[in-house]
């Protein structure tokens, strides 16, 4: 029996298919040396990988091409002398032929789906800062981690991804006009073509320090943003000092209140049911953005991008401290009851509120 020939072959493309149904191409039945880019010159693209993945951003001659079901699928180069095979999206040729010559990264579209409502143009007053706490409160939502920049035309934040060498960046244009400022948001992803580049902030980025708790995270980042835009011309000096204060009152006041409001929720809740629920951590801010109109304090559970609990407590209820204490306790209360449907002011809500202090008028 003779040996039987074995022919080794390679997925040779993203461009059609994709990861879940890869096309293979035989480098040696697959090649067309009769092609129109027979002997071009392409470039190595900055997302190559494997043997390509140290050739970023060289010149590449076109040896042949490979093509699939009448699809050209990779190329046959020689770079520097030596032979190379690749997809289609291992090298850039012009975009007509590659369009989307910069897929996103796992940050950039984590970042992207986590700010997709930014994309469209939102209007606020010229004042008025808290569409930008807004943004901020989404980003935090996202990564604990960013750098702030600010220019004549707007901010962006710098993302550090896992990969060395890969950000992701969001970058919002603003515009001051009449009595209002208008902005939107674009997310794009940063890879180093060498090594030895770098991104313009990436000191700053890599230099920027985790922010564990949510709400410190979106202070701190307005703040940035509203000083920096505030140097830049925009009316935003006495919103800054509002910021800053807000986020002052939240670590001094609010912060070991609610702890301390929780914890007493929880142990009434085990004596009142026999159970201690598993309650995630919890981060407290004074802010309205997340408040509908008419209401002083929200709750949001744990989701899959926050996997923790986020408290809203509007500042106007800080001028009263027993009013502050009640509607701390009345969402301290929701943690506790963790109500998974029906009504969340039911019975087990009003016993455990009853047995915390909070007035039948503070139930609801």
């Amino acid at each position: 029996m003779g040996r039987k020939r074995m022919t080794w072959k390679q997925g040779a493309s993203l461009s059609i298919g994709d990861r879940t149904m890869p096309l293979e191409a035989d480098q040696t039945a697959d090649v067309s040396y009769d092609h129109p880019l027979i002997g071009s010159t392409i470039e190595v693209s900055c997302i190559a990988g494997g043997t390509l993945k140290d050739l970023r951003g060289k010149k590449a001659q076109v040896l042949g091409v490979i093509a699939r079901f009448g699809q050209d699928v990779g190329y046959k180069v020689d770079v520097d002398g030596v032979t190379r095979h690749g997809s289609t999206k291992d090298f850039f040729l012009d975009r007509c032929v590659v369009e989307d010559a910069q897929p996103p990264t796992a940050t950039s579209a984590a970042l992207r789906e986590g700010l997709s409502h930014w994309g469209q143009q939102r209007d606020y007053w010229h004042t008025d800062t808290s569409g930008l706490e807004a943004l901020c409160f989404d980003l935090a939502s996202v990564t604990p981690r960013a750098a702030v920049e600010a220019h004549g035309w707007g901010w962006q934040f710098s993302v550090p991804a896992p990969m060395p060498g890969e950000f992701g960046v969001v970058v919002c244009p603003a515009a001051l006009h009449e009595n209002f400022w208008t902005t939107t948001a674009m997310v794009y992803p940063y890879r180093a073509i060498v090594e030895e580049e770098r991104l313009p902030n990436e000191g700053a980025v890599l230099s920027m320090p985790f922010i564990d708790d949510h709400w410190a995270r979106v202070f701190s980042w307005t703040y940035a943003v509203a000083t920096k835009m505030a140097a830049e011309g925009f009316p935003w000096e006495q919103a800054a000092r509002g910021i800053k204060a807000r986020a002052t009152a939240t670590a001094q006041v609010l912060v070991p209140l609610v702890s301390r409001t929780l914890q007493r929720a929880l142990d009434v809740r085990y004596e009142v049911t026999g159970e201690r629920p598993y309650v995630s951590a919890v981060s407290a801010g004074f802010s309205v953005v997340r408040l509908k109109a008419g209401t002083v304090g929200l709750t949001e559970p744990p989701t899959d991008r926050r996997p923790y609990t986020v408290m809203s407590i509007s500042p106007s209820v800080a001028k009263d401290p027993e009013y502050l204490e009640q509607c701390v306790i009345h969402e301290c209360v929701h943690i506790a009851v963790a109500s998974e449907g029906g009504d969340p002011h039911g019975p087990l809500f009003i016993e455990v509120s009853e047995k915390m202090g909070l007035k039948p008028e503070h139930r609801d």
